[in-house]
């Protein structure tokens, strides 16, 4: 692997190409999805009305000249890698920390030894460079990134609802905040249990339309994709009791300045939703009402907002999420 680095670098010292403006932009969308896209999704957002051959031959230019980075042969023989994708390799690390005023010493061969320094010189000055995929969670992280470019596909077509911000897992992985709950068991006893919150993403929305009007006009949510690798009763004991301990917590109201939020579950199949809303009902009665479920099949099918694809209650139809926002 070093040698095949050593490679890469010389050839990219020897290959001249013009940066160009938009290159930069892809770069600063890489970082921004988290550090690892799919090839998929870059097109989407860049080339969409384009050929894939036009991409392919710009993303080629990046890659040899140490800008963004795609697995090597002996990565895609190790790891399991559902489908190609893209991250930033140390020149396009070094490129976005210098627009953030950040410096430090370019690698003379970046060697995994140089590279790994360079990380740690660059997250020492406030910078995060995902030097390699989390190869056991890419799946899990590509399904992130597609439920953003759902959300900012659907927000094109809700003119009163914009995007404040979104926060990335892995700013609540590098700050977690921990919540205190308790936990009963069948035979009624009860104990206590301490757990990191990381949730998948937050991001909070503007109702433009109720700011006119004077009336609450912002909603958060926390996002997690329930990929469906935990049994029912684990997701109410870790993930619907620490969630709802953390929207209740002090640590949230000094993350976000209130104690007002949602969790929205995307999962996999209508069964698996069935059972999920099941085990929130009986993890936390009545707080229930703090989770909403839908289906990743209703990606890029359906508004995320405005279509009635979130569900509550096994009982009831299922609602659009912009009847729930200011509930």
């Amino acid at each position: 692997m070093e040698i095949m680095q050593q490679k890469n670098h010389q050839k990219s010292r020897e290959l001249k190409m013009r940066f160009q403006e938009r290159d930069g932009i892809l770069l600063e969308a890489i970082q921004e999805y988290d550090g690892v896209v799919a090839r998929r999704q870059i097109k989407s957002l860049f080339w969409k009305n384009k050929t894939l051959r036009a991409m392919e031959k710009r993303l080629a230019k990046l890659n040899q000249t140490g800008y963004i980075r795609w697995p090597e042969i002996q990565e895609r023989k190790t790891y399991p890698i559902p489908e190609p994708i893209v991250w930033l390799d140390w020149r396009g690390a070094l490129y976005l920390a210098g627009k953030q005023g950040i410096t430090v010493t370019e690698p003379k061969i970046p060697n995994e030894n140089q590279l790994r320094m360079l990380e740690k010189s660059l997250r020492s000055k406030g910078f995060s460079w995902m030097r390699e995929p989390r190869w056991s969670q890419l799946k899990h992280d590509l399904c992130i990134v597609d439920i953003r470019l759902w959300i900012k596909e659907s927000l094109n077509n809700v003119p009163d609802l914009s995007l404040e911000e979104w926060i990335n897992e892995s700013v609540f992985r590098s700050d977690t905040d921990y919540v205190d709950y308790q936990i009963k068991t069948r035979e009624g006893k009860t104990f206590n249990k301490r757990k990191g919150v990381c949730p998948d993403g937050s991001f909070t929305l503007i109702d433009d339309h109720r700011r006119l009007k004077s009336e609450p006009f912002r909603a958060r949510f926390l996002v997690e994709m329930d990929m469906a690798t935990h049994d029912n009763p684990s997701f109410g004991l870790e993930k619907v009791l620490p969630g709802v301990a953390y929207i209740k917590s002090e640590s949230f109201k000094k993350r976000f300045g209130n104690n007002s939020g949602r969790w929205l579950v995307v999962t996999t199949s209508p069964i698996r939703m069935r059972n999920l809303i099941q085990q929130t009902q009986a993890s936390c009665g009545n707080e229930s009402g703090l989770f909403l479920f839908t289906q990743f099949d209703n990606f890029m099918k359906r508004n995320f907002f405005t279509e009635p694809i979130w569900k509550q209650n096994n009982d009831e139809p299922p609602k659009p999420l912009i009847e729930k926002m200011m509930q």
